[in-house]
């Protein structure tokens, strides 16, 4: 069990050991957990390519924080897991590099890069841009199914903010503002945003696990309330405020998780 355990590139070896008595702030402990706690109960999308599904589960780990900041993962480990060769895995690993949210160490594996706030910083910027945009259009076009479609969301937010699960309310908070895209018909735009989102959807995670979800959830109405109005232009306002509203417990995420932060990792 135990060498089931540390089945990782030998490669590895020389960089763990170099950060652990350096004292890293790696996280080895969640390296050496990674085969337990990752992709548990996870299925593969109909049509679903190997490389897509290995892209979309490590995102989603990535992205919930199962893959910690600063933890070294393997191609092996993860192939293993789910049950593929490493080409896959390799390949999905290759494009979550090009956003930087994990860096290629050649020879040794795969490090979970830090929190950069210069780029969560440019998602923020990116998605407010477009998301503004889309979601004035889709107050001017969305129909009455449309509203009760985004009422039935809010209430599920309201079950789930009762039954205090965060993993529900991150769901249907994206489910609400995809369905800004659906409505105002312009998914490829969604597909761009959720592409390059993910330093944002990461930090958003740490402040759902910081603060109180409920102002995300009366966002969520009052952005509703100036679509059923038809107020685009309040729409748009309280779309940008909801985006930008991360930045307001910063302060109490670098508290809370200060060995995510790259500036941290250097020191």
């Amino acid at each position: 069990m135990i060498n089931h355990f540390f089945s990782f590139d030998i490669g590895v070896l020389p960089y763990l050991i170099k950060k652990i008595f350096s004292i890293s702030p790696i996280d080895i402990s969640s390296f050496i957990q990674l085969k337990l706690k990752i992709m548990t109960n996870i299925e593969k999308l109909p049509k679903e390519s190997n490389r897509d599904f290995a892209l979309r589960i490590i995102r989603k780990n990535l992205i919930n924080l199962e893959l910690k900041p600063g933890t070294m993962i393997s191609e092996q480990d993860i192939a293993d897991e789910l049950n593929l060769s490493r080409t896959p895995v390799h390949e999905a690993l290759q494009e979550l590099s090009s956003t930087k949210i994990i860096e290629i160490l050649p020879q040794r594996g795969s490090l979970v890069s830090f929190v950069d706030m210069s780029l969560v910083d440019e998602s923020v910027f990116m998605r407010s841009t477009i998301e503004s945009a889309v979601t004035k259009e889709a107050c001017e076009k969305a129909t009455q199914e449309d509203i009760d479609l985004l009422e039935e969301n809010l209430t599920l937010q309201e079950f789930f903010y009762q039954k205090n699960n965060l993993e529900k309310i991150m769901e249907l908070d994206n489910a609400f503002h995809k369905a800004m895209y659906k409505i105002a018909n312009k998914m490829q735009c969604h597909f761009v945003v959720s592409t390059m989102n993910i330093h944002y959807d990461r930090f958003r995670e740490l402040r759902l696990h910081t603060s109180d979800p409920a102002n995300i959830i009366a966002d969520h109405k009052a952005i509703l309330e100036a679509i059923k109005e038809k107020n685009s232009e309040k729409a748009k306002d309280l779309v940008l405020k909801h985006l930008n509203r991360l930045y307001t417990d910063e302060m109490e995420i670098r508290k809370k998780y200060p060995d995510y932060f790259i500036e941290n990792s250097k020191k």
